[in-house]
């Protein structure tokens, strides 16, 4: 709790310096908390500076994937089973499925600055540089009827575009590809992926893989940042595309 409301306040003066008296009167911890939760956040991967004079400032260019800041704005009743983040993965698609494989579990989560071999429809690569955008898998159990494919394909499209709608204000489109298009430019993409029960024809579980183009994009991409004009938090659009599906999963 500690840290979180120490990040908070960071973000909230993001690019301008507090000193340890104005964050020690502001919150009620000692000098000491500061200093040991301010090491915490740095070992998160927080761009935060300090100067003796000054204080502390957090970097008004710091965005990077953090538990901290994703779990700030989960649903409380969110039943999640395990958040994985990566600097840099081969697939988060693949991260999910070995994590399901291995413990079926009902809400897994991975996600990644950078993907080395992001995957699209029919294997086809997925565009993901370092730091730039939302790379995300999500492995949720399922036991429903393979008929259902069709409308679970659906649902996880209109999830999404909900949330950029809501948190971006725009109206995206999902074309037939399954990409994410903006006034016919592609911001990211959505893979599902089931995993059958032959015999029974059940889907056990399903993976839904989302790419979103945040801070800035080649010229045949957009941004979040290029259509908006405004700052966007990627660890916090995570956690609102998780709770978007699960409104529809729950």
């Amino acid at each position: 709790m500690t840290k979180l409301k120490l990040l908070e306040l960071l973000e909230s003066h993001k690019g301008e310096y507090l000193s340890g008296e104005a964050i020690a009167q502001s919150l009620g911890f000692s000098r000491a908390a500061i200093w040991k939760h301010i090491n915490l956040l740095r070992e998160e991967g927080y761009d935060i500076e300090s100067t003796k004079k000054k204080g502390y400032t957090l970097n008004v260019n710091s965005d990077i994937l953090s538990k901290t800041k994703l779990k700030q704005f989960l649903n409380e009743d969110f039943p999640i089973d395990e958040i994985q983040l990566y600097k840099t993965i081969d697939s988060t698609n693949k991260g999910v499925l070995m994590s399901y494989l291995i413990e079926e579990k009902n809400w897994a989560v991975v996600a990644s600055e950078e993907q080395e071999k992001g995957q699209a429809k029919q294997q086809m690569s997925f565009y993901s540089p370092q730091g730039k955008g939302v790379y995300m898998s999500v492995g949720i159990n399922l036991g429903c009827s393979i008929e259902q494919i069709e409308t679970i394909i659906k649902q996880n499209s209109e999830a999404v575009k909900a949330v950029l709608l809501d948190t971006a204000q725009i109206e995206a489109e999902v074309g037939e590809d399954n990409n994410i298009y903006y006034q016919g430019k592609k911001l990211g993409g959505i893979m599902t992926q089931m995993i059958v029960e032959a015999e029974s024809k059940i889907v056990k579980g399903m993976i839904v893989g989302i790419g979103i183009y945040v801070h800035g994009a080649d010229e045949k991409h957009i941004a979040l940042t290029d259509i908006t004009g405004a700052y966007c938090n990627r660890s916090e659009l995570i956690s609102r595309l998780l709770n978007s599906l699960y409104s529809y999963y729950r």
